[in-house]
């Protein structure tokens, strides 16, 4: 007898029919309770692709999205999604790899002197990010895409994808997919982003639950220093 396997909704965990549906257990757990995956690019030093590392991820490889909870890989793209929260820019600062990391800062306004380069052309202290909650599809995993340093170009491309549409931000479809490009420093694997359609009209009950869902939580995304999925390389302002 064959044994169905059914997807379990915002998880990559497939779950066998015999397994029953339910919560039982994990009622008292909420949102804010919950480490938010994040989708990250691999770079040719990140630790999930090295074998030994605590963080290393069984077939990842330079230039794969994958997610940093679950260690589930997506390759090269493309993969389809649509953004359910973009969060204004914000800086953070991170404690030193040599006091155990970790964040320090998560709200550093982008004016505080941490935010600006040193006068021999020193990196800042903070880094500016931009955030925002992505549902994957065709599965409807929810994850945070969390961009920064040379990732800011891309993120200002989604930001102007989503702002030309007119429309609630939850109603777009986008498709992210990865390359390589070299510079002086090497090669180093970068996002691609375009846009892709609109929502399906029997989803838009889904989309905009989940919308509703984080419009007012606080987003704590899993990041921590040193791993650069958008590269070590300046800001592109």
């Amino acid at each position: 007898m064959t044994t169905e396997i059914q997807k379990v909704e915002n998880t990559q965990l497939a779950r066998p029919s015999y397994i029953p549906q339910g919560a039982e257990g994990t009622e008292h757990l909420r949102k804010e309770d919950l480490q938010l995956p994040r989708l990250a690019l691999a770079q040719q030093m990140s630790p999930q692709l090295l074998e030994g590392d605590p963080k290393f991820v069984t077939g990842l490889k330079f230039g794969d999205l994958f997610n940093t909870l679950t260690g589930d890989v997506y390759g090269k793209g493309p993969i389809s999604f649509a953004v359910i929260r973009a969060d204004a820019p914000r800086g953070v600062e991170f404690n030193p790899l040599s006091e155990g990391g970790g964040v320090k800062d998560f709200h550093v306004p982008l004016t505080d002197p941490r935010m600006l380069f040193g006068p021999n052309g020193e990196k800042p202290i903070a880094t500016k990010f931009y955030d925002y909650i992505l549902i994957l599809l065709p599965q409807k995993e929810m994850v945070a895409l969390s961009l920064k340093s040379s990732a800011l170009t891309v993120a200002k491309q989604l930001n102007a994808l989503m702002k030309f549409r007119r429309s609630p931000v939850w109603t777009g479809l986008y498709t992210l997919t990865t390359s390589v490009q070299k510079n002086a420093k090497g090669s180093f694997a970068v996002y691609q982003v375009k846009n892709s359609g609109w929502v399906p009209e029997n989803e838009i009950p889904f989309f905009q639950s989940a919308f509703d869902g984080v419009r007012d939580k606080e987003l704590v995304v899993d990041r921590e220093p040193g791993e650069d999925d958008d590269a070590d390389l300046p800001e592109h302002a």
